[in-house]
């Protein structure tokens, strides 16, 4: 066999390995396993919060996560109102609705991951996207969050940046939350499955 033939043979080979995606999470907050976060307890019923996310890559949104924590980490799980992601928009207002998710039960002291609309888990999340393209998760709650001890959305500790977290209040309007007096920003997440 020649030279020529056998790295044909590779190449022809190489051409029909199947492509391999990655998943890769999606934030603005820098909260890493052990470092603080700041729960943030102020919002009341029918309230939003809302983290703005760009995509690293062409792919799909498979999952949306929020961190929900209280001080002591001991409340029972919460039946909250919904997850829903928008278009970018303007900030701090949303453009169209991508996906609603409802109905979330939120367990305290953990990032809630969720990869299915559904309880039963039989509807996954796939929301085309592209690569630069930003993308907003919001949080809606069903209940007022003790202003103590939570539990709710929480925050980093090392500032809010600027056109990336906002808050729905309860009349619709959106309001850039840095200048709300949020000192962080939301760990409010997704998961991209970024083609190869």
């Amino acid at each position: 066999m020649s030279f020529r033939k056998l790295l044909g043979g590779f190449l022809v080979a190489a051409l029909v390995v199947p492509a391999i995606a990655q998943e890769v999470e999606v934030k603005n907050d820098s909260v890493v396993n052990g470092s603080t976060a700041a729960i943030q307890a102020g919002f009341v019923s029918g309230e939003s919060a809302a983290a703005w996310l760009t995509s690293p890559c062409n792919g799909n949104i498979i999952a949306v996560s929020v961190y929900w924590g209280s001080l002591f980490f001991n409340t029972p799980p919460s039946l909250e109102d919904s997850i829903p992601v928008f278009a970018a928009g303007t900030f701090p207002n949303p453009g169209q609705q991508l996906l609603l998710l409802e109905g979330p039960v939120m367990t305290d002291g953990f990032l809630n991951v969720f990869y299915y609309t559904d309880q039963g888990s039989t509807n996954p999340i796939s929301i085309p996207i592209s690569a630069s393209q930003t993308f907003v998760v919001s949080f809606k709650f069903d209940s007022t969050p003790n202003v103590f001890f939570g539990p709710s959305v929480v925050t980093d500790t090392n500032g809010c940046q600027a056109g990336k977290n906002a808050i729905r209040l309860t009349n619709g309007q959106w309001v850039n939350s840095c200048s709300f007096g949020v000192s962080g920003d939301f760990m409010i997440r997704a998961i991209v499955d970024c083609q190869a």
